[in-house]
């Protein structure tokens, strides 16, 4: 089985000049070629994680506890770029632009864009590289996200770096999970922008499918959220919706459904047995157990208890 590893860098032995490689090497992958100075000391000690799959990139990197600065020419694509700082605040500068976010709080900035970031506190700085191919057909789901703070609290927000997160800390994972992992991330995107507040109205096929789409992942724990409940927050009728999942060659009910179970599986994946099945069941919206279990088993082959047993299994092998 193909399998994906987060690298886990550097190391508190590291030596300055072993530790200024490494960061730049990360960083190129994040933000091009970048230099780092500290106020104070040096960089000895670096350490950090990085996972890479093919749309989509992330990085923790543990810089010292001192003021320092990173100055950034940019990627050649042009994608973007998620920052987090986890021990104090970043101040950005972008397209002259000069935007100060708060510890744990995160901006999407253009990758493309020379930026220089000052990190007054150093500490910890989390990182993600969406690439431009995989934000195209994004651009109108983004472009309300763009160069504005957005404060740790927002719900969706938690849910996208929580999935990032769950990404880096697995010592292995199969492409399998690690594709299902990344299309959760970028289907909380169009959630999150209408959770900011200036997602634009969709104008087109495509766009309108993204809002309907979102709509029902916000609400995939209702387990009565229905099709007219979709309709009238879209403004159209039940019929024009259902008309939307047949060109996708699907149904509108198929759809919430394979939602919900692909957020069970997922959850299962993430929480082990912190939880019993029967609570999975009900926060992706299933009240009937029986139900739950044999659409599980009908879409994946086998019992969630199986599933999650086999999870562990992978986990315990890693």
């Amino acid at each position: 089985m193909e399998t994906i590893r987060p690298l886990k860098l550097g190391g508190r032995s590291l030596p300055d000049s072993d530790s200024r490689i490494l960061c730049r090497n990360v960083l190129l992958d994040m933000l091009g070629e970048a230099t780092v100075s500290v106020e104070t000391g040096d960089l000895s000690g670096l350490t950090g994680l990085y996972w890479r799959y093919v749309s989509l990139s992330l990085a923790t990197i543990y810089l010292p506890r001192a003021h320092l600065t990173v100055q950034a020419r940019g990627l050649m694509d042009r994608g973007v770029v998620i920052l987090r700082p986890m021990d104090g605040p970043l101040e950005i500068k972008c397209r002259k632009h000069k935007i100060r976010i708060g510890q744990n709080d995160v901006i999407f900035a253009p990758a493309d864009d020379a930026m220089d970031l000052v990190l007054s506190q150093g500490g910890r700085l989390d990182l993600a590289h969406l690439p431009a191919h995989s934000v195209a057909a994004r651009e109108h789901v983004l472009t309300p996200l763009m160069l504005k703070p957005i404060e740790a609290g927002c719900l969706p927000l938690q849910l996208l770096t929580n999935y990032a997160g769950y990404m880096l800390r697995q010592d292995i994972q199969s492409r399998g999970d690690a594709s299902m992992m990344v299309q959760h991330f970028y289907d909380l995107l169009p959630v999150l922008a209408q959770h900011v507040g200036d997602a634009p109205r969709p104008t087109t096929r495509q766009t309108r499918m993204d809002s309907i789409k979102a709509r029902i992942e916000e609400n995939l724990a209702n387990s009565g959220y229905s099709i007219t409940d979709a309709a009238d927050a879209e403004g159209v009728t039940p019929r024009a919706v259902q008309k939307f999942f047949s060109r996708e060659g699907t149904t509108f009910t198929r759809y919430v459904l394979e939602r919900r179970l692909a957020n069970a599986k997922s959850m299962m994946i993430a929480d082990g047995a912190a939880q019993p099945i029967s609570q999975v069941a009900y926060r992706v919206g299933f009240n009937d157990l029986s139900y739950f279990n044999r659409s599980f088993r009908s879409r994946y082959g086998m019992k969630p208890s199986e599933w999650r047993k086999l999870a562990e299994e992978r986990e315990g092998e890693a």
